[in-house]
């Protein structure tokens, strides 16, 4: 029996249920007809759909497996039972790539900057699929003995996501001035800007930690080489410090950087006694009051090889490296759970990310 006019949906309705599905779905939604596919790929309705969801998404974390593949986990949060909380990995797939990962390199509206062991450098979405090689680029320094540090961004003014590359190297113990780059992914194009006024070489070769807009890293300064935080902002490409905890003195280049639920911290495990782990929330960007302590310690842990991760939810927990096992921990009742997974062997160099529809050519035409 044929449908009259007054039985079909009003199309603001249609568009104001579309907005609201998960985007597993919208991506069936697109396979209904060419119309809808091209409305649900439009910038403009991703750009609105992640503003509707960003604010209830979960994060996930994606991480690299010993065997160089790319995971992503999806964390269990039931109560604990038997002192061990679940989580379920999935292997993230691309036909035309081969899996030979060393780096998760940064993370920003779910978009994930990965590296291979060429140095190619890729932006992938772990939901959708869709992958973006990053083109080579002139570089200073020779590849070969030369470090590289990566960070993914978003700059709200410019509408476009950025890659930032530093790089140097050291010949006989003495410092080359660290190289700064950027990918300006909405133009597809390299730029080089001026030096770091910092020195960067007396840390990890770490990627940049995303949080108020900037990229963040430990650093030392020149040249008294006293330990400093500093940010990278995306929106005017500048280095500027940010300050660190008083009670942390001149120790960051022993610490490390994290982003908890979009707020700044910083961790270290080398306390006096060397049996926890202590780490500062920066409750208010930019202000040194702000930063709030906490404390890990537990008889069952080794935490003196512990780092923390990342957090995990909306409830109050966070996860650990401890001496290379997953362990989640609940700042709020003081716990710590194992966490099992149903992948094996597993290095922990990763990020968490959320799902979204943004697409790692954002805007331009050709899609992986």
């Amino acid at each position: 029996m044929a449908m009259s006019k007054t039985e079909f949906l009003p199309e603001e309705l249609i568009v104001d249920i579309l907005y609201r599905l998960p985007v597993k779905s919208i991506g069936r939604c697109r396979c209904v007809s060419k119309h809808w596919r091209n409305f649900l790929s439009h910038p403009q309705f991703i750009k609105l759909h992640f503003n509707l969801h960003v604010h209830t998404q979960e994060e996930k974390f994606i991480i690299i497996t010993r065997q160089h593949e790319l995971h992503t986990i999806t964390f269990n949060h039931h109560i604990p039972q038997n002192g061990e909380i679940g989580g379920i990995s999935r292997k993230v797939n691309f036909q035309q790539l081969s899996h030979n990962w060393i780096s998760v390199a940064g993370s920003c509206n779910g978009l994930v900057l990965v590296v291979d062991r060429e140095n190619l450098k890729f932006l992938i979405n772990p939901t959708t699929l869709k992958h973006h090689q990053i083109p080579s680029f002139d570089l200073v320094l020779p590849l070969q003995g030369s470090c590289y540090m990566y960070g993914l961004g978003y700059n709200v003014v410019s509408d476009d996501y950025k890659v930032v590359a530093l790089s140097y190297c050291c010949y006989n113990q003495f410092r080359i001035a660290t190289c700064v780059d950027i990918y300006y992914v909405r133009k597809g194009l390299w730029e080089k800007l001026e030096n770091s006024p910092y020195d960067h070489s007396h840390t990890d070769s770490v990627s940049g930690v995303l949080v108020n807009g900037a990229l963040h890293w430990l650093t030392h300064r020149i040249p008294e080489y006293s330990s400093a935080i500093v940010a990278f902002d995306l929106s005017v490409d500048k280095f500027s410090e940010v300050p660190g905890p008083t009670d942390l003195q001149d120790y960051c280049f022993m610490c490390k950087l994290a982003a908890l639920k979009g707020y700044l911290c910083i961790s270290t495990n080398l306390s006096p006694s060397m049996d926890k782990i202590i780490f500062w929330i920066m409750k208010e960007y930019g202000v040194k009051e702000s930063w709030t302590k906490f404390e890990i310690k537990d008889p069952n842990l080794n935490v003196c090889l512990g780092k923390l991760l990342c957090s995990i939810g909306d409830d109050d927990d966070v996860l650990l490296d401890v001496n290379e096992e997953l362990v989640v921990y609940n700042m709020t009742e003081n716990w710590c759970k194992d966490l099992l997974l149903d992948v094996n062997h597993i290095s922990y160099e990763g990020r968490t990310f959320v799902d979204s529809l943004v697409s790692p050519y954002f805007g331009r035409e050709t899609e992986g």
